[in-house]
């Protein structure tokens, strides 16, 4: 029996272990899991800055770091937030109007939450890919004061996924799109900065020869050097 109990006890700890941690939103009823990547040399006690990263559609988070955001080396503390919808062997981000306000607002309120949990220097740093590049295009509109600029990548936004007129343009929002991407089109891009400059968002919209994955190949390293320029300037 003792054996069997000592055993029980492995196993949970184990799962506690390997159990990423999550963030709930007590005005939204919802909950983020999330992971946490820190350049070397820093750690979770550290005043730093952040950069939340919001992967794609079916990715997850751990693959997502390690494929895209493996290549910083300023000091700063990378979260990663799960998107809230299973989708594959990997989680989504939503796409419809009614969903964009309940979870759109989520993804600020616990972004704010994270910046009291973890010492941060200044506002944070947001970059979206594919699906969470149009979370990341919603923030700008609807929450652009909570950061200090956003990124982007492979996304697209329509006024018909903002719901009222209501915005809270802040940040300045720099995103990238490839001119050849068949998932959205650079089209989709186009649109959304027109969107965000319409609402008085400073926006720079980068295209470049390639596809949707950018982000993982030919734009990787020039992405990587955009951002960490912004960490630099937030210490």
């Amino acid at each position: 029996m003792k054996k069997f109990a000592a055993i029980f006890i492995l196993l949970l700890l184990a799962r506690w272990w390997f159990t990423d941690p999550t963030i709930s939103v007590p005005t939204n009823d919802v909950t983020f899991s999330y992971i946490v990547k820190h350049t070397e040399g820093s750690g979770n006690s550290d005043l730093l800055p952040m950069l939340v990263a919001l992967h794609g559609n079916g990715d997850t988070t751990e693959n997502f770091y390690e494929t895209a955001l493996d290549e910083f080396s300023v000091p700063v503390r990378i979260v990663l937030l799960e998107g809230p919808i299973t989708m594959g062997t990997g989680n989504a981000w939503p796409w419809t109007p009614d969903d964009f306000k309940q979870y759109g607002d989520a993804v600020n309120e616990a972004i704010e939450l994270l910046t009291d949990e973890y010492p941060t220097t200044r506002k944070p740093i947001l970059l979206g890919f594919s699906g969470g590049g149009m979370m990341a295009y919603y923030q700008a509109v609807k929450h652009g004061r909570s950061y200090s600029y956003i990124f982007p990548v492979s996304g697209n936004l329509s006024n018909d996924l903002l719901g009222d007129d209501s915005s809270d343009p802040g940040a300045k929002v720099y995103a990238y799109h490839g001119k050849s991407d068949s998932v959205l089109s650079v089209g989709g891009g186009r649109n959304a900065a027109e969107i965000l400059s319409s609402k008085g968002i400073d926006v720079s919209l980068t295209e470049f020869d390639g596809g949707h994955l950018g982000i993982f190949k030919s734009m990787k390293t020039d992405i990587t050097n955009a951002v960490e320029k912004k960490i630099l300037s937030l210490k």
